[in-house]
């Protein structure tokens, strides 16, 4: 599995406005322009072309406004992930916090999400958000707790580990960090024991956990995990039956 990639931000600057200088030389005659037929003719000509140009200048100046009036805002893109409420607490990685936002939407930890992929062909990735943190150049990280598609989860032999739905993950203990930005939405991801019933239409389901190390799968109810990683699993799946109901025995 890998993350997702990463966002640059370029900036940019206006340049500085060029000054502009205008020269003009005139000859020295005996009498002024103006005093002649020729030079007052000049001088009215000049006048009227004046008088022009600043009507010309008014005319665009309304057109420019009623273009304005008339033509819709673009579209702002949106904003930069922002944590939400008062920080849990500041470690050597930055500011962590419990909620965040993103698009006009609030994620918080334990949320289950999908994941912009590097590949915009591939499927989004799923993970759940184990930590927020504001680092100290301003950019967002969620830490991610990743399940695996069928596709990623790979044999130690070769080939893939294979599920009949589709819509069945891996759930993994591999978490990695990428920019809060990579969240496209929530998702409901429902943990299973393999003795009930598969629900339908309810989201993702879970019936195995996929070792990244040993690239083996073990079932949710196996108890060869550590204390904590159980009690962890046994949360999901108490909270994925409550959310589903009674599923029948198999």
């Amino acid at each position: 599995m890998v993350s997702c990639g990463r966002f640059a931000q370029v900036s940019s600057s206006d340049d500085e406005e060029d000054s502009l200088a205008k020269t003009r030389s005139q000859g020295q005659n005996s009498r002024r322009p103006e005093e002649t037929m020729e030079g007052k003719m000049m001088k009215r000509e000049k006048v009227s072309l004046n008088e022009e140009s600043d009507g010309e200048e008014e005319e665009t100046e309304r057109k420019r406004k009623k273009d304005d009036e008339e033509t819709p805002p673009e579209e702002l893109e949106p904003d930069d992930a922002k944590p939400v409420g008062e920080p849990v607490k500041v470690t050597g990685r930055g500011t962590h916090y419990w909620q965040f936002e993103y698009g006009g939407n609030r994620y918080e930890l334990e949320d289950s999400v999908l994941l912009h992929p590097e590949d915009n062909s591939l499927e989004p990735y799923v993970a759940i958000i184990k930590d927020i943190t504001k680092k100290q150049d301003g950019r967002m990280i969620i830490l991610g707790q990743w399940f695996y598609r069928q596709e990623d989860a790979k044999k130690k032999d070769g080939g893939n580990w294979v599920v009949n739905d589709t819509h069945e993950l891996f759930y993994s203990f591999h978490r990695d960090e990428v920019p809060a930005e990579s969240v496209i939405e929530r998702c409901v991801v429902n943990f299973v024991p393999a003795h009930k019933q598969l629900p339908r239409g309810t989201g993702f389901i879970v019936r195995e956990v996929y070792d990244t190390v040993a690239k083996k799968l073990w079932k949710l109810t196996d108890m060869d995990y550590a204390v904590a990683i159980q009690r962890e699993i046994d949360l999901f799946v108490d909270k994925s039956l409550a959310r589903l109901g009674d599923l029948p025995d198999l």
